[in-house]
């Protein structure tokens, strides 16, 4: 029998509620869950992102994207993201890479890439809603524990910690001090994997100043790791409307590039951020690259390094570079500039009437100027660096006639039609290397 004092204090403790869980350090956590991704050797997701856009002054949007995720350390690979607008489908075997867009009805096939980096750590591929979770402390300025949560997917139920991030990216707050992206992820507390992620993301516009907001979640219906993949997920068939090219081309770029290549470039005086004249002509004689952006077009902030690096590296030869901003005020240019700035010369067209000259109804747009005047060629979206470095060499070299650029493989954001841009509705959710924001 137990001495009185010894059985009182065991009745004590197991009337004592449990100690609730600790939670991990947040950044900890996210480090495991990017370790865990690339150290998998296959991995399989299904689900649906569910998309609103609203504020701006334009009328609310809410749309669904399934989407499927599928990848194996040997290299095969499926992405499949269904939608009319942004949908987009890549699949390799290990030895070919087919990228598909059921917008254009276009697909290509280009030699497929090693899946493993340089530690021989898998990488999420191009494309993938899911490449986040590889890298999840890029862009990342806070994060917290939030609590914790269960997540089902796919009948099974995980307890899951709930980690809430700061991930607002400097752009954006160049542009607008009070914008703010938030996203929330579910992490399973035995696996170390996302069951579950929402982002939210406001800002105001930068035309009209009102409010706008999105809304991001992803919920999977299917998620597995480590297991025998079917070889059906990595075969490509192509829908009978679709069309083999060599690079995808943006509806449009054909014709302005006829309209435009091997044509007198359309002359123009602007004035830059400092409120000095500037004009084409005052450049002849030197190859010029104009380039056609804004602070909104999420694919202008890829192209515009890769322009400053030119620009860096050809301004003792000659090389102009001459970024003319679409249709926005001196003050939202400046304050972007000033949290990221470039050595080129930046122009303001203030009323987009320039752009419309250069037929820059999608941005990023890149024109080749040669030394005659003459426009050499011309780019519509984000632009692969070495065919971009091609055109100006060409053209510094001044080598035969003017051809038409090489068509972007990555499709551009129309602009718009209006002096003042509107926010495009679906950048938020596109993935980064995803087409260009349109001008609207």
């Amino acid at each position: 029998m137990l001495k009185p004092t010894l059985a009182l204090l065991l009745a004590c403790a197991l009337t004592l509620p449990a100690r609730a869980e600790q939670p991990p350090d947040a950044r900890a956590l996210l480090q495991k869950v990017s370790e865990t991704y690339r150290g998998l050797n296959s991995y399989r997701f299904e689900g649906v992102m569910s998309i609103t856009v609203g504020g701006g002054g334009g009328i609310p949007q809410s749309f669904e994207v399934p989407l499927l995720v599928a990848a194996e350390r040997s290299g095969r690979v499926r992405v499949d993201v269904r939608n009319p607008q942004m949908g987009m489908m890549l699949v390799s075997d290990g030895k070919q890479i087919v990228t598909f867009l059921p917008s254009l009805k276009q697909y290509t096939r280009k030699p497929a890439e090693s899946p493993l980096d340089s530690a021989g750590a898998l990488r999420s591929p191009q494309g993938s809603p899911l490449a986040r979770y590889f890298q999840m402390l890029d862009g990342l300025k806070s994060a917290q524990i939030a609590g914790d949560a269960p997540i089902t997917v796919g009948g099974k139920t995980s307890d899951c910690w709930v980690v809430r991030c700061d991930v607002t990216p400097p752009q954006a707050l160049a542009a607008d001090s009070s914008a703010r992206a938030v996203a929330t992820f579910w992490v399973d507390k035995s696996r170390s994997l996302v069951l579950h992620d929402s982002t939210t993301v406001s800002m105001r516009h930068p035309a009209t100043g009102e409010q706008m907001a999105m809304d991001q979640v992803t919920g999977f219906s299917l998620g597995e790791v480590n297991g025998a993949l079917p070889d059906s997920l990595f075969l490509f068939a192509a829908p009978a409307e679709a069309q083999e090219v060599q690079a995808f081309s943006m509806p449009g770029q054909q014709q302005a590039e006829s309209e435009l290549v091997g044509k007198k470039a359309p002359p123009f005086t602007l004035t830059d951020t400092q409120g000095r004249s500037v004009s084409l002509a005052a450049y002849k004689g030197r190859v010029v690259v104009l380039d056609f952006w804004a602070t909104w077009c999420n694919p202008c902030r890829i192209e515009m390094p890769r322009v400053e690096k030119l620009h860096q590296e050809l301004k003792s030869k000659g090389l102009v570079v001459l970024g003319v901003n679409y249709a926005e005020s001196p003050e939202l240019v400046k304050r972007f500039l000033a949290k990221t700035p470039y050595s080129f010369r930046i122009l303001l067209d203030r009323k987009g009437e320039i752009g419309n000259k250069y037929r820059a109804d999608a941005i990023p747009t890149l024109v080749v100027v040669g030394r005659d005047g003459l426009i050499k060629s011309y780019f519509r979206g984000v632009t692969e660096e070495s065919r971009l470095r091609q055109a100006v060499a060409d053209a510094m070299s001044e080598k035969g006639p003017a051809t038409a650029g090489t068509r972007p493989a990555r499709r551009a954001t129309p602009a718009p039609k209006t002096a003042a841009p509107a926010a495009p509705k679906n950048a938020a959710a596109a993935p980064k290397d995803a087409p260009a924001t349109p001008k609207k």
